[in-house]
């Protein structure tokens, strides 16, 4: 028998309910979880075991194709309580429910299916800092398995991009995953997010299942902070969820190969700090607004096909908007193009987009990255531990007014 799955049962029989096994069910397999310890989770006892443990178990044997025992080991949904009046011995001033998803409940919507795309770095305007690391990081290890075995490196891990909303996070994980032609597993915070208990850990558990069985894959969870954010005492919720995420990521540290975490967040600062430890998020990536040749790129790409009036001159406008994030820009292109289909009286007698629709355009779309710069400043200042957010210093240096 390998050793690594002669351990595993090992640490299955020494202590069934501890962390131990869910450490091991991690991190000392590299791939399928081996059928004899399918076997020994199929047969043994479910009940000394928590919510959390549980789930993650059941989420083995499915992966596994063992359905019938993986029912057993879901969570039980908890007993109904009574109809009548409340106990009144019952404390009147701390009410905790937990509530468990009822037989009468719609099940969760179906997910969706991985799927390779098409977008690459060059359909992502701008940004070549941010995509070289990521080449460094991410497709580099797809690319050339052989050099990074031969170094004993190890291709996955966590990347977190953070930045101005509207400033091409969730396309540039599109590109990353595109460039690598890797399987792209989106997570939105509603595919996970749920008010029953157990439920939140189950889906995010089954999420980097899925991330698993597409190897390649890159597992892009948007609005990280949702998931991730401080724990605090009282919300006990919160923390299982973050513990079940930081388990998740430490299991990726021994036995996810080929499989890339990565995430975006507008506010890094509400990010659990136990997330930027190495072997997790351990590259932190600034996405900053366009700058004026990302600008320039991106208007045009914008206006491509369109109607445009000869001698249409852009880098004029690529210069009057700093500031303005990729859907700024966006938000002023259809702006211009709106101005321009309210002058055409027809489609043969088309009104082309020109330099005083984009003028009238300018007038009305403001740049929306101005609020979240002047918050970044201040934890740039004041809370910058680690130099998380250089980057974040040298832009306001560069751009300042």
């Amino acid at each position: 028998m390998d050793e690594a799955v002669a351990d595993l049962l090992e640490a299955c029989r020494a202590r069934p309910g501890s962390a131990a096994l869910q450490r091991a069910l991690m991190d000392a397999v590299v791939g399928a979880t081996p059928t004899e310890v399918l076997d020994h989770l199929a047969a043994a006892d479910p009940a000394p075991h928590d919510e959390g443990h549980r789930s993650r178990v059941a989420a083995f044997l499915t992966e596994g194709g063992r359905d019938a025992d993986a029912a057993r080991w879901a969570p039980a949904p908890a007993p109904p309580g009574p109809t009548d009046a409340p106990d009144p011995r019952a404390s009147a001033t701390v009410v905790h429910l937990f509530r468990t998803r009822p037989d009468d409940a719609p099940p969760p919507a179906p997910e969706a299916e991985p799927t390779r795309p098409t977008v690459r770095f060059a359909d992502v305007g701008g940004l070549e800092d941010v995509k070289q690391q990521i080449r460094r990081k991410i497709i580099a290890p797809f690319e050339k398995p052989g050099l990074f075995q031969a170094f004993r490196k190890r291709s996955g891990g966590g990347v977190l991009m953070f930045g101005p909303p509207g400033c091409g996070k969730t396309m540039l994980a599109r590109a990353t995953a595109g460039e690598a032609k890797a399987y792209f597993v989106p997570v939105a915070i509603t595919d996970v997010l749920d008010k029953y208990f157990g439920e939140s850990e189950r889906k995010l558990a089954q999420a980097f299942a899925q991330a698993r069985a597409r190897r390649p894959s890159v597992l892009f969870f948007d609005e990280l902070e949702a998931l991730a954010s401080r724990r605090r005492s009282g919300n006990e919720t919160g923390a299982s969820v973050v513990s079940t995420f930081l388990n998740e990521m430490d299991g990726f540290s021994g036995s996810g190969e080929g499989v890339l975490v990565l995430a975006a967040t507008n506010t890094p600062w509400a990010v659990d700090a136990a997330f930027r430890r190495p072997g997790r998020f351990d590259r932190v990536l600034f996405v900053p607004p366009p700058d004026q040749p990302a600008r320039l790129e991106i208007l045009a790409s914008l206006l491509a096909g369109r109607p445009l009036a000869p001698g249409l001159e852009l880098q004029r406008f690529a210069a009057a908007t700093s500031g303005f994030s990729g859907a700024d820009l966006a938000n002023l292109a259809e702006t211009a193009t709106e101005l321009a289909i309210e002058e055409s009286a027809s489609p043969e007698t088309l009104t082309p987009i020109s330099r005083r629709h984009l003028e009238r355009a300018m007038k009305e779309v403001r740049p929306t990255t101005g609020e979240w710069l002047a918050t970044a400043r201040n934890y740039a200042k004041y809370a910058n531990q680690g130099g998380v957010y250089d980057d974040v210093l040298a832009f306001l240096d560069r751009h300042a007014r």
